[in-house]
């Protein structure tokens, strides 16, 4: 493919194209030419195909041809938003000049590469989310999932935050990547097995592998990237990984945004081991952020965000997938919410006040980057004006110890709101190249641009009204284009009436354009007004754009402490809306939750139908839950339950239940449901497998561990075998409380041998052949299963059913040895899939089979079909 850096002689344009693309060849290179980003070769390609562009080309048929394509300038962002979302950088090389002010060639230079893990714009960014950058490092093979400790950093550049902290290993960096869910990741030298775990654990992320990094460019880079110089504070609070993790985010930033100093003021440290850890498998099972399909509806997030400012909403995610494991951090949490439980007349008026605040933090950024629109400075200027109000509302709260757990004293950047209200008008435009800014009154000297502007256009007028009196053309107007400026239009049926002093400028359809010499003077003068008043709002609006950058900070500590508040007013209004209790959180080893409920699946259920359950769970007593029952029945949901009401609780929410004792847990771990892994060419039973490898490596006495039908994937002996002996690790070794579903019902006979498991089960009736849910907790076993009901109700047809009912019988009867027979469990735990069907059965036992076929079939069920089957069936039985 031709490349145009490879043509022998290249016009001057090209040539800027060539040297832009040679600086950044991994990057699709839009080059500026007046009103289009245009994209040429290999670029050209990919972007024309990507966003459905039309392929054309440059000097068509001639050797030096390139292909090419073009968006326009000012709708080049959307399209940028798809090349990212695809996993591809963009630099932007845009003319550095005015070309109708230039003389010869516009310079031009890429002054921004914008990769997915950089994006600033506000159209590109989820607002309610952070938009992290990670970087991975660590000791070159040291790092794979086994073991090693590895440096992790998150970079917000739209937020202006940097944390950093180091991980244990390869599992916990894969658990912080699911909780970041980043959108890009850069990746340490040596670091190749990790990067391929963490494309799996991040499928939307672009994964990069990171250029060198040594330990002497760490301070430089630092010093060098960042808007404060932070490598000597760093360099006092963090391990060697994570500043070199830190560093990599700083040096990837200030390569692709080289015009602007990256806004981090310092590096904020993480430590996982304070907070409750949920693993990635945990974290996806349990549905935190995100339902099973992929979106935000149906998650946990989704029920308890009733939060009104975006900084709030980011701030609410955060603390759900990193719960604390303080008991004195807890409980502050949940001072908060109370008081906004109780005094619900300033928790109306504080969600009300910050309806108006808008993304000020984003927005202060945005200005410190000096990518702010007029647009953006009139939302940060509503924001900071809402914030008083907000400030006064929680000051309503009467109660002395309100105003210090809430921290009611608080700056609210008055000043910079102040002065930005005075500056721009109600209504800024979303450009600064259209004007109209400034607000009349801020600035004398706009203010006598404005002035002549204005006398100009009524100057205009009353020398059009004397032309049409001097030349009797009633018809004749002056008017104005951007092309070809102020002018005199005459139509064709008064051309004879044109004063020969008039000199004809242009010919258009329905007549002449002129100009005479008074024209030409006055048009100077407007001209020249208009140019300076648009040159004066701009340098206006720069100056604004410097004063907000100056005062970011103070915005963004406003924001935060915003945020605390918006969290917990929309914590309390969830749980005065749906009966939420404050939870109990302390030390202790026992978890207790009365009238508990499933907190998406209630919302989801009619009003009233869904059935709570008690549930107690003690590492010195009943430790180890087994739970049998129907499929169907409720067994996920009140194991799902269990743990989100204890995330709820160490996260400083209430919970969905009349009261909750939870004593604290360090981790939630869980393997519910299973599927198949192509990415990694795994099978359900390795996934399954790989899940509770990790849970009884990493389980502790304090965890909380919930498992769903462990061995279901391969032979009924081995699965019994495995679940057998899962089951009595947990109870003997790890001592952790857990619940565990299971369809193995010989596993309920481990209650006779292992003091701390009790056996439970969700009750189910089965009336008229059709199985009746009650979803309701009962000690003991389920006394069977009721598959073959659930079977009718999710439609199998008639004949499969009467078949399935006939060999349920004689496997109750004991005509065939059924898989799993208690008696024969362990004995037999490694032996060969059991053939349910036995060898040649004698003929008695055959007709025996076929009338219990018979009696159990309903031909008012069948379809024709159906019975036709049946028939060549009851033949093949009969030899």
């Amino acid at each position: 493919m031709h490349h145009p850096s490879r043509t022998k002689k290249l016009t001057p344009v090209m040539q800027q194209y060539a040297d832009a693309k040679a600086a950044h060849p991994d990057a699709i290179l839009f080059f500026r030419l007046g009103d289009f980003y245009e994209v040429f070769s290999e670029d050209a390609i990919v972007a024309s195909g990507a966003l459905g562009l039309t392929l054309t080309s440059r000097n068509k048929g001639a050797p030096d041809e390139v292909p090419m394509a073009g968006v326009p300038y000012h709708a080049a962002h959307g399209y940028v938003a798809k090349l990212l979302a695809l996993g591809h950088k963009v630099a932007l090389c845009e003319q550095l000049g005015d070309p109708s002010k230039t003389k010869g060639i516009v310079p031009r230079a890429v002054v921004r590469v914008v990769t997915p893990g950089l994006i600033t714009d506000t159209d590109q960014l989820d607002a309610r989310a952070n938009h992290y950058l990670v970087a991975i490092d660590g000791e070159a093979g040291g790092s794979g999932l086994g073991g090693g400790a590895a440096g992790f950093a998150l970079l917000d550049l739209s937020t202006g935050e940097l944390t950093a902290g180091t991980l244990a290993d390869g599992a916990a960096v894969l658990a912080e990547v699911v909780r970041a869910d980043p959108h890009e990741v850069l990746v340490g030298e040596g670091l190749e097995e990790l990067a391929r775990a963490v494309a799996v654990a991040a499928p939307r992320a672009a994964i990069r592998a990171d250029e060198p990094l040594d330990d002497d460019q760490v301070g430089a880079v630092m010093d060098g990237a960042a808007e404060v110089p932070i490598h000597a504070e760093a360099a006092e609070h963090h391990g060697r990984w994570a500043l070199r993790a830190a560093a990599r985010t700083l040096r990837f930033a200030q390569k692709n945004t080289p015009s602007v100093r990256i806004p981090v003021r310092r590096i904020a440290s993480f430590d996982p081991s304070g907070t409750l850890r949920i693993d990635e498998t945990a974290q996806l099972h349990l549905e935190l952020v995100r339902a099973i399909d992929g979106g935000r509806k149906g998650s946990l997030l989704d029920v308890i965000d009733a939060t009104r400012t975006p900084k709030g909403a980011r701030l609410l995610r955060k603390r759900l997938l990193a719960p604390l494991v303080d008991v004195a951090g807890i409980r502050r949490r949940h001072d908060e919410v109370e008081l906004f439980v109780t005094h619900s007349r300033a928790r109306g008026e504080l969600q009300s006040a910050l309806t108006d605040i808008g993304d000020v933090e984003r927005l202060a950024v945005r200005a410190t980057l000096h990518e702010a629109t007029p647009r953006d400075m009139g939302a940060l200027r509503d924001g900071l004006l809402a914030a008083p109000r907000a400030v006064a509302a929680v000051r309503t709260i009467p109660d002395a110890t309100g105003q210090e757990v809430l921290g009611a004293d608080i700056d609210t950047v008055a000043d910079l709101g102040a002065h930005l209200a005075s500056a721009l008008v109600d209504r800024p435009p979303p450009h600064a190249r259209e004007g109209g800014i400034v607000r009349d009154g801020f600035d004398a000297e706009l203010d006598e641009l404005r002035q002549i502007r204005r006398r100009g256009a009524e100057l205009m007028t009353s020398m059009e009204v004397a032309l049409r009196e001097q030349t009797g053309i009633s018809s004749l107007k002056i008017k104005y284009t951007s092309v070809f400026g102020w002018y005199i239009e005459v139509t064709r049926s008064n051309l004879a009436k044109v004063p020969e002093a008039f000199r004809r400028k242009q010919t258009v359809a329905q007549g002449e354009r002129y100009t005479t010499p008074e024209l030409d003077d006055l048009a100077d003068k407007l001209e020249h007004a208009e140019e300076r008043s648009l040159e004066r709002e701009a340098l206006l609006f720069d100056a604004l754009l410097r004063r907000a950058a100056s005062d970011a900070e103070r915005v963004r500590r406003l924001a935060a402490r915003l945020a605390e508040w918006d969290v917990a007013a929309g914590l309390a209004e969830v749980a005065h809306r749906y009966d939420y209790a404050r939870p109990e959180v302390d030390a202790g080893d026992v978890i207790e939750l009365r009238g508990a409920r499933h907190p998406v699946v209630e919302r989801l259920a009619a009003a009233g139908r869904f059935v709570p359950n008690d549930t107690t769970l003690d590492v010195s007593g009943e430790r180890l839950w087994l739970v049998t029952g129907p499929n169907m029945a409720g067994k996920s949901t009140l194991m799902r339950q269990v743990a989100l009401l204890v995330i709820l609780a160490q996260m400083g929410s209430y919970v969905p239940a009349e009261s909750a004792r939870v004593g604290l847990v360090d981790r939630v771990l869980s393997r519910v449901g299973a599927s198949d892994n192509v990415a990694r060419g795994e099978s359900t039973f390795m996934v399954e497998m790989r899940e509770t490898a990790t849970i009884l490596r990493e389980a502790t006495r304090r965890s909380l561990v919930i498992l769903d039908e462990i061995g279901r994937g391969t032979s009924t002996y081995d699965g019994l075998a495995i679940a057998w002996a899962v089951t009595e690790h947990l109870h003997d070794a790890i001592g952790c409380r857990a619940l565990f579903a299971t369809h193995y019902h010989e596993l309920t006979e481990l209650s006779r041998t292992l003091p701390n498991l009790v056996n439970y089960s969700v009750s189910a009736r089965e009336h008229e052949g059709d199985v009746v849910f009650l979803h309701k907790l009962q000690r003991g076993p389920a006394s069977r299963s009721y598959g073959v009901a659930v079977a009718r109700l999710a439609g199998l047809p008639e004949g499969v059913l009467a078949r399935a009912r006939a060999l349920l019988a004689s496997l109750e009867a004991g005509e065939v040895a059924p898989a799993g027979k208690r008696d024969r469990a362990r004995a037999k735990a490694a032996a060969p899939q059991l053939d349910l069907f036995g060898a040649a059965r004698e003929d008695g036992a055959r007709v025996g089979e076929l009338v219990a076929l018979l009696r159990e079939l309903d031909p008012n069920r069948m379809t024709p079909l159906e019975a036709l089957g049946l028939l060549s069936r009851l033949k093949a039985m009969l030899g």
